[in-house]
């Protein structure tokens, strides 16, 4: 154990940008995830998940909120040295380094209001084609849903955040909801109305979430130092207690 920590030490000091400048961290408000807490400061599980692996590799996280299409012209313009929560795609993979460890497993689902009586089989298409499909702007599902989204029958409605989004639904402005279970229970239990929902099964789909290295920035050689670190991270009772607070639905 001594001899990995010494490892993972080693790398840090390796692929640390500059000891005197912080690493440049962009992200999105995606609660539980991503978010900041009552005093502005940067909270969430991801969050919490890489400020506990910058300590061995001894970065110094300089974290910024914003857009997920400013976060993408930051990226490539290598003004980010670490971006995340990120879905593993192919367009993705054209500007950023994955390590190969997930952060955690993220469900999309269709959330509906209670009473109702939608119910989803598995089928997307015939679900778009009877229903009212609503989710924010810069959400990423699949291949298979940005297929449908754009056929001249969808009736899909866009929301400038996850937490409008369901605000609409709650509205009645649309029939269901596409959204990240762990987002889609945070939002709706900060202001007391998940009871008044119904989350579907089976999920859309199950895809790992990642922090992830753009490649123009000073950290798209780090993913190896940080994959060492993670897999260590994970096995910690800090690490338990993170997934306690952040993901128990108690």
């Amino acid at each position: 154990m001594k001899y990995h920590l010494i490892a993972i030490l080693s790398l840090g000091l390796f692929c640390s940008p500059n000891h005197a400048e912080p690493v440049q961290v962009c992200t999105i408000e995606l609660p539980p995830q991503s978010m900041t807490d009552k005093e502005g400061k940067p909270d969430g599980y991801a969050t919490a998940i890489l400020q506990g692996v910058a300590q061995p590799l001894k970065w110094d996280l300089d974290i910024h909120y914003m857009p997920w299409a400013r976060l993408v012209v930051d990226a490539k313009a290598g003004k980010c040295d670490v971006i995340y929560t990120v879905l593993k795609r192919d367009d993705y993979e054209q500007y950023l380094v994955f390590p190969h460890e997930a952060v955690l497993d993220q469900a999309n689902v269709l959330v509906v209001r209670k009473g109702s009586g939608i119910q989803y089989d598995g089928h997307l298409e015939d679900f778009m084609h009877t229903y009212s499909i609503g989710l924010y702007r810069d959400k990423a599902v699949d291949n298979r849903f940005e297929k449908l989204r754009h056929a001249p029958w969808a009736r899909v409605d866009e929301a400038s955040s996850s937490k409008q989004n369901l605000q609409k639904l709650i509205a009645g402005r649309f029939d269901a909801a596409i959204e990240n279970s762990l987002t889609a229970v945070y939002e709706l239990s900060a202001s007391n109305k998940l009871a008044q929902v119904d989350i579907l099964n089976p999920p859309l789909n199950v895809t790992p979430a990642y922090i992830a290295f753009p490649k123009a920035g000073h950290l798209s050689s780090a993913a190896s130092a940080f994959d060492a670190a993670l897999v260590a991270f994970k096995r910690s009772a800090e690490f338990n207690a993170l997934q306690k607070h952040y993901l128990s639905t108690d």
